[in-house]
């Protein structure tokens, strides 16, 4: 049975909100979150959210956080600090701003700093509020050369801590500047640092019509798809839904490109839960994970390399009626 390694940002287990509400009254701090994905069992990793609220990790209890972990045997996988927050509403590493841009860069190397202290490899970035809404507000070609500088800046800081960035077509945005893979890989094509690569969340693919197994294969040809980040959605906007609760061929096909160029990354859930039970929406998704990988085993890459090569649509749906909806 393949078994891919598993993990979770660790808030997804609290109460999540938006806009127009709070969607409960749970209030669970790191450690509770801790307690429950090491009661499951099933996550091997967590993502750590970087900053002060409760659900947090900082210096003032990464030990204590380092030792809940190792109690459970959870690998502590990346350290997330908020670089599109209060600070950062018009740009991090993109800001118009120098010194906008100078803390954003002194944030994500003490992202680095606390990811070297508790073991963990990656540090992620989301550049939600790097882009524009109007015409005319952004420079676009310093804006790109600001994050090629910032990001070697970052990479050299500390070869041995990977960096990932995370594409998005908008939101909060109304155009995200880093908004979809390719353009991730021309910018770390420029970059041209070895430590730094692509944060592939599956959501912002589908919102942005792209087809995932295309952007595995295209990343793993310069082995730069360092992490993933799963949920789902109908295809229109970033609803964060639970992975494998929407799209099923699209994901297996997606699945078996990650088998086919060996990505040996996390698989991260990144959910927001809001109107179901948080624990057990988190489970249902790492279980959902591992049922696609083992299905795909099932089915056998021979088989699945063979329906590739015959190029046909209607023997692929075939095949699949064949294989899941008749005995």
């Amino acid at each position: 049975m393949a078994k891919p390694k598993l993990s979770v940002i660790l808030p997804n287990y609290g109460v999540p909100a938006d806009r127009f509400s709070t969607y409960g009254s749970d209030t669970k701090d790191i450690f509770g979150m801790i307690d429950i994905c090491g009661k499951q069992g099933v996550a091997k990793g967590v993502e750590l959210l970087m900053g002060d609220a409760p659900v947090c990790i900082n210096k003032n209890n990464m030990k204590d956080v380092k030792a809940a972990l190792k109690k459970y045997g959870i690998s502590p996988i990346a350290v997330l600090p908020i670089t599109w927050g209060q600070d950062f509403i018009k740009g991090s590493l993109g800001n118009a701003d120098p010194k906008k841009r100078r803390k954003a860069i002194d944030l994500v190397k003490s992202a680095m700093d606390l990811a070297a202290e508790i073991g963990s490899p990656y540090v992620g970035q989301w550049p939600g509020q790097d882009g524009w809404d109007y015409y005319f507000e952004v420079d676009y070609q310093k804006l790109y050369d600001w994050w090629v500088a910032g990001l070697q800046e970052l990479a050299d800081y500390n070869p041995k801590i990977k960096l990932g960035v995370e594409p998005k077509p908008f939101e909060p945005r109304s155009f995200s500047f880093i908004d979809t893979p390719i353009k991730t890989l021309m910018l770390i094509r420029d970059v041209n640092r070895k430590n730094v690569g692509l944060t592939l969340d599956i959501g912002h693919s589908l919102f942005g019509h792209e087809n995932l197994g295309s952007v595995v294969a295209l990343a793993q040809k310069e082995n730069k798809l360092f992490h993933l980040h799963m949920n789902d959605n109908y295809g229109e906007m970033d609803w964060d839904m639970p992975f494998g609760s929407v799209h099923f061929l699209g994901t297996i096909e997606f699945i078996y490109w990650l088998v086919r160029t060996k990505y040996d990354g996390w698989h991260s859930v990144d959910i927001f839960p809001y109107r179901t039970d948080p624990a057990e929406t988190v489970l249902e998704s790492l279980k959902w994970m591992q049922a696609m990988y083992d299905l795909v085993e099932k089915i056998g890459m021979n088989k699945l390399d063979a329906l590739i090569e015959k190029s046909d649509g209607v023997t692929m749906m075939r095949f699949f009626r064949e294989l899941l909806l008749e005995k």
